[in-house]
Order: structure tokens, then sequence, then C-alpha cells
């Protein structure tokens, strides 16, 4: 049962509120009323687990933020009350080092907020470097699948020269990004302990436009500035657009060697934070652009990061977006004797005994009864944006598309079947739902999946990799896939399958998932003693039922029949050139 706490505060000589030493005990919540009557800054922090924190206003949430993902992390509210409004704090502990247990945090109201300073010794540094590879060397299975030993030795030991060489933790987060990427998992996950924008200036030094990643072309994404919605950004205070596309794709990982994921991903997601972390902030910005044929410069001040925030929320390109994942699932009909199943997500149901499971089973049957009732020829699937999520829902879906019984994979190990390092383990929001508070918990349940030990790999128990089979009706017809540089997961899985043993001619771009393997089913997560940097990965590598095929080699994710670009027109238009790929490809 969930229990309220309702802090006393002291008053400080600098108008600061806080309260210390308050302990927190697992799956309470702590509620908080703010007692300054102008607008400040709240902060919460715990060095013992990751806090989240909701505001409420009369009894509604108005924001829930986890902007810092480590336990020794900072969550700040910027809380503005209206006269007669009644406000409140939900807060509540998000994940655990090693186990759950009572912990402490503290609460600040104040006018301003420092910039978090993340200053170490070298020594600091290159203990958090070491213990990382540590964790790499007996945790992860999938270190040593598309890179030699000799490569990981060679980049670390470029690693330890220069973290040794390294004054912030951005510069050192830069080195252990680099490595994490290295590997070649999408699933690898490497971040610091609070948003990068705590660390950074609270000046208007901030980025005045927003960019879009074009088929290589970095298209200038916000209406209302001093410069064309669309014009191609040629440099930036000098710094190329090539070199501004490469750079950021450090931070982004994927499936072995994949790219067009890592190259395009930052200019949505991290322009908040991955961008300032590697180019910085800056009062001016210098933008060459090519708008019409012709070259032009523009010089523009920084703007606050706020303004940034709202100018990333109202890019052009993100109507788009927000159109094409409005919904989960959905069947719509295209045209005569063609419709669309779009799948934009796995992660609306945890396995079979989900409601919303069977929910979605019952659409499937419906689908398939609509297709056969019309006579339907022409099927496109479309897993545009499709992150992944639970494997029984992916699964669900090939059946109506195979005339063949299938598996999930030919065979899945990991490393171990009680988890090395656990005393950096990070319990978190996965485990603690499913009931595991501990490394003893987590160990129970690894002993049950992956009992079978051979020369060093836990493999996969038999009866949880089962045979398929098809639904009893399937569709028959000609396929059309529909995949884009964030398919991953489950959803690449359910592409590789699409490829490998349909008709599906398949259309766009190359996905972040791999086609013949991936590390996937089990997250861990670990944090690094001195800077507080969460490190994970999936430790589990899977072998997909994937044909071997002339166009896929190992490395790729799945790769087009046919390759899609958008023009400038299309761009400005947000015309969906993958369906129109789709039309053109039938008239022929």
């Amino acid at each position: 049962m969930t229990k309220a706490f309702i802090i006393p505060l002291l008053l400080w000589a600098n108008s600061t509120y806080t309260q210390t030493s308050l302990n927190l005990k697992p799956g309470d919540t702590l509620t908080y009323s703010p007692r300054s009557d102008k607008p400040a800054w709240i902060s919460i922090q715990s060095n013992e687990a990751n806090m989240v924190v909701a505001l409420f206003m009369d009894g509604k949430k108005v924001k829930e933020q986890d902007d810092s993902r480590g336990i020794k992390s900072v969550e700040r509210l910027y809380y503005i009350p209206e006269k007669g409004r009644k406000y409140e704090l939900k807060i509540w502990a998000k994940s655990y080092i090693e186990r759950s247990k009572p912990v402490k945090i503290s609460i600040n109201e104040s006018k301003n907020v420092d910039i978090l300073k993340g200053q170490f010794s070298p020594d600091q540094l290159v203990e958090d470097l070491h213990t990382f590879r540590a964790i790499r060397e007996q945790v992860n299975s999938g270190l040593y699948v598309y890179r030699s030993k000799k490569q990981i030795d060679s980049i670390y030991q470029q690693a330890e020269t220069e973290t040794r060489n390294s004054k912030t933790i951005f510069d050192f987060y830069k080195v252990i990004a680099r490595l994490t990427g290295f590997e070649g998992s999408c699933h690898n996950y490497t971040d610091l302990p609070n948003h990068a924008s705590y660390y950074l200036t609270q000046k208007s030094e901030y980025l005045p436009v927003t960019l879009k990643n074009i088929d290589g072309r970095l298209l200038q994404d916000s209406k209302g500035v001093a410069m064309p919605l669309g014009a191609e950004i040629l440099s930036i205070n000098g710094v190329p657009a090539k070199e501004m596309i490469s750079r950021l794709a450090q931070y982004y990982f994927s499936d072995g060697f994949s790219m067009p994921y890592r190259e395009t991903i930052g200019f949505d997601r991290g322009m908040l934070d991955k961008f300032y972390i590697e180019f910085g902030t800056h009062k001016n910005y210098v933008i060459s652009y090519r708008w019409n044929g012709k070259v032009d410069e523009v010089s523009l001040p920084g703007i606050s990061l706020e303004n940034f925030k709202k100018l990333q929320e109202s890019r052009h390109s993100l109507s788009f977006d927000k159109k094409l994942m409005s919904e989960k699932y959905s069947l719509t009909k295209e045209g005569e004797g063609i419709y669309r199943l779009s799948l934009r997500g796995f992660d609306f149901a945890v396995g079979q005994e989900d409601p919303a499971y069977k929910k979605f089973s019952v659409f499937l049957d419906q689908m398939i009864d609509t297709l056969e009732k019309e006579k339907i020829e022409n099927l496109i699937v479309d897993l545009r944006g499709n992150t992944g999520g639970t494997g029984a829902v992916y699964e669900k879906v090939f059946t109506y598309l195979t005339q063949r019984p299938f598996r999930d994979s030919h065979y899945a190990y990991t490393k171990f079947n009680e988890v090395p390092m656990g005393e950096k383990l990070v319990i978190t929001p996965l485990f603690l739902s499913n009931g595991v508070q501990d490394k003893n918990g987590l160990n129970a349940y690894l002993k049950q999946l992956y009992p079978k030990a051979v020369q060093g790999k836990y493999y996969w128990a038999d009866d949880k990799n089962p045979s398929i089979l098809p639904n009893e009706k399937t569709f028959k017809g000609q396929l059309y896939l529909l995949v884009d540089q964030r398919v991953a997961s489950a959803a690449s899985h359910l592409a590789s399958l699409i490829k490998s043993y349909t008709n599906a001619v398949v259309i766009g771009k190359e996905t972040v998932g791999g086609y013949y393997e991936h590390n996937g089913h089990l997250p861990l997560v670990y944090e690094l003693p001195n800077t507080g940097i969460q490190t994970g990965f999936s430790i589990v590598h899977v072998i997909q039922d994937a044909r071997n095929l002339p166009d896929q080699k190992k490395g790729q994710g799945i790769v087009p029949h046919i390759e899609v670009h958008q023009t400038d027109q299309e761009f400005l238009e947000q015309t969906d050139v993958y369906l129109k790929k789709v039309f053109e490809y039938m008239k022929k």
C-alpha cells in the first residue's frame, strides 16, 4: 500500500527550504507541498535511488519528470504557483543499487540553481573505465560478436589515454559512449547520471534553429526563424554538416554496423543534450546554408534552453511523426485491393495472458476476415517507428503472414546464470515490477530460463523456445514491408522473418535491429562507482530464425529491396514517400 509523508521544512537565511535524512521505503510515495509562493526551482536528490517526481495542481497531475537516470542524480522542476491553487509533489524511487531498501532523499527550493560541476580526478575516471570494461567482459555476451579481442584491446588502450586527459564528466562520457557503440548492439545503453542540461549554462546560448537529417543532408526544421524552412545547413560555427552528423552518431547505438539510425536519431532526440555535450553552447551561431541554389550565411544569437525546447517540440517534421505514431496498431484501406497493417510498437502487452494481447488477437482475426471477405491481394505491413516490445506480440503477427512453423530463435544464450558484479547492479523498474528486489531473485530467474551450461554458455531452455504454428487463416497475397531506421528489437525480429520467409517487397531504410542476430530478452544496468554513469545492455545473444540471403551481410539490419529517399519539396510538404514508393512499384 502506498504511504504518504508530509515533510517538515527548515527555513534557511538564503531563502532556501530543505529537508535531509528523510527515509523513503521501497514502494512508498512521498507527498510534498511546496512552501514558496513565488516561482522557484525544486530539486530532489538521493544518493541511493533514482527519483521520479510528479507535480499535481488541485489534485490533477500536470507533469511527471524523470530527466536524470542515475542513482546519484537530481530532478529539477521549475515551479510557478498560481494564486488560489493547491500544489503537491509526489516523489518515488524508480530504481535502486543492488537491492531495494529505505533511502534518504533531500528536497530543496531555491530562486536559482547551480550548474552541476561534474569534476573528477584522473584516477577516479580510470577506475570507472576499468569497471566499465570488467562489466563488459564478465556480463556482455555480445562483446566479441562483431569485434575481435585485438580490436577491443586496441580501443580500450586508446580510451585509457583519453580518460587520463579528461577533465570533466562530459570528456569521460564521450570516451565510454564511443566504446559502447563499438560493440554493436541497439540495446546498449550508457548515459550520464543527470540530464546534460543540468551541467550546462543557464544563459541564452542554445541553438536558435532545429535540424533534420534527410539522407545525409541537414535541413532547417523550424518555422518562423530567420532562415527558410527546409534550407540545407552547410556548417554551424565552422563545423561542416557531415562532421556534425558523424560526431553526433557516436552517442547512439545499433546492432552490428548499421548506421542510418545512429546518423539520424540525434537530430530528433539528442538536440537537448547530446548536441551540446559534443559541440558546446555559444553566445552566437554563424550558420552557412544553401537555399534555391544559393549559398548564404546568417549570424544568430543563442536562445534560452526553454525556448529551444519549444522550438524542438514544434519543429516542422514532428507533425508527420505524431500522425504516424498516433495508434499502436491499425488497419486502413489504402486503395482498391490494398490494405495497410500499421504496427507502431509491441510494448502494449506483457504476454499472452495480458488482456491487451487478447484484444490484439481479436483485431488480427478481424483483419484476416476482412482481407479474405474482400479478396484483398495486397497487404502493406508498416513497421516504421516500431522499436519493439514483447516477443509474444510480434510472434502472433507472423502467424497470420506465414504458411510455415517458425521459432523465436535457432538458439539463445547468456554468459552466466548467476549475475556477476551484483554490488554495482541497478535494480530497474522492470525487475521491481516482477517482484525481483535483489540479485538473489534475479539469479533464481536466470537459472529457470538458462539452465544448460555448455562450454561456458548458458542456453535458453527448449520449452521456452517452442515451434510456433501458423494461424488457421493466413494472408497469401503480395506483401509489402515498410521499415525505417528506427525499427528495432522485436520489430526488427519480425521484419527479418517476413523478409526471410514471405514474398514481401521490403521498402524503406536499413533497420537499427539486426537481421541474423541480436542481443536481447533481458536488460541489465550497472552503475560506475565514481561518476554515477549508468551502463547497460541485453545479456542474451539471440541467433534468429532467419535464412541466409545474398543481400544480407553479417552485422546489417534488415536491408530494404527498395531504398526510400525524400526530396526537399517532399520534406516541406510532409509527403509519405514510403507509401508513394509502394504505389509506384505496384504500377510496374
